[in-house]
């Protein structure tokens, strides 16, 4: 079986991804599947920098322990495009498969001020639909249209690359009744599905809400959006990666 190397958030300290490694409160993590974890700490800049530290924390990990051949990819939230990103800039890396779990894949619209409060300048300017760096990506970018009811969709202007041949992938994203299961509360279904070019599963849930996906919580989100966190939610996240990794 590969070794898989988990990708945390942004602002999101590594540990807190720990759960789908070791699990809680009775409920399995992938260790308990037998895989071999090794956690990022999601690197440093911008999405080109911490691209590249992945690439260096990869090549350590298999300098350190030859028994390491194959790796397979974890990434949460942003932590799916850097996973993507990897291969993108480098397609010879030994990644078996790529797991993402609410992975933005399609960028966001970064003009709600609200964001401005979670992520650093770089990451936010990078994770932009219109950014350069989601048209390196995806290999393509896209557009403005306005519907009947006078909102703006982006709308992308090619297929997109969405990983190289051969190495599976899969999203699995959230959708919440209350967002009209369009979203998980921030990342999108057109987003988080690239439209349908990514290879994708839904978990439908009132608590499926971005954060609850990855087992965690804050009082803030609890106060302002009535999220609530429940063990439901990630156990399901390690199956699907577990079966993909295995496949």
């Amino acid at each position: 079986m590969p070794t898989i190397v988990l990708i945390p958030g942004w602002n999101e300290a590594a540990d807190k991804i720990d759960v789908f490694v070791s699990g809680r409160r009775g409920l399995a993590g992938l260790a308990d599947a037998g895989f071999k974890c090794a956690t990022f700490d999601g690197g440093k800049g911008a999405f080109s920098d911490r691209i590249d530290q992945l690439s260096r924390f990869i090549t350590r990990l298999r300098d350190a322990d030859p028994r390491v051949s194959t790796i397979a990819l974890f990434g949460y939230s942003a932590g799916g495009l850097t996973a993507r990103g990897l291969l993108r800039a480098y397609p010879d890396s030994p990644i078996s498969a790529i797991f993402q779990l609410a992975a933005p894949n399609a960028g966001m619209v970064t003009d709600d001020p609200r964001l401005r409060f979670h992520f650093e300048k770089s990451v936010i300017e990078d994770m932009d639909v219109e950014s350069p760096f989601m048209a390196w990506l995806n290999n393509t970018t896209g557009h403005w249209e306005h519907d009947g009811a006078h909102k703006r969709h982006w709308k992308l202007d090619a297929m997109p690359w969405t990983a190289p041949a051969g190495v599976p992938i899969l999203n699995l994203v959230g959708r919440v009744p209350c967002y009209g299961n369009e979203s998980d509360g921030v990342v999108s279904v057109e987003s988080a599905t690239l439209y349908g070019f990514v290879p994708h599963a839904f978990l439908e849930d009132p608590n499926a809400n971005h954060l609850n996906l990855s087992g965690a919580w804050n009082p803030l989100t609890l106060v302002l959006r009535g999220w609530r966190s429940n063990d439901q939610l990630w156990p399901k996240a390690v199956a699907a990666s577990a079966a993909l990794f295995q496949d």
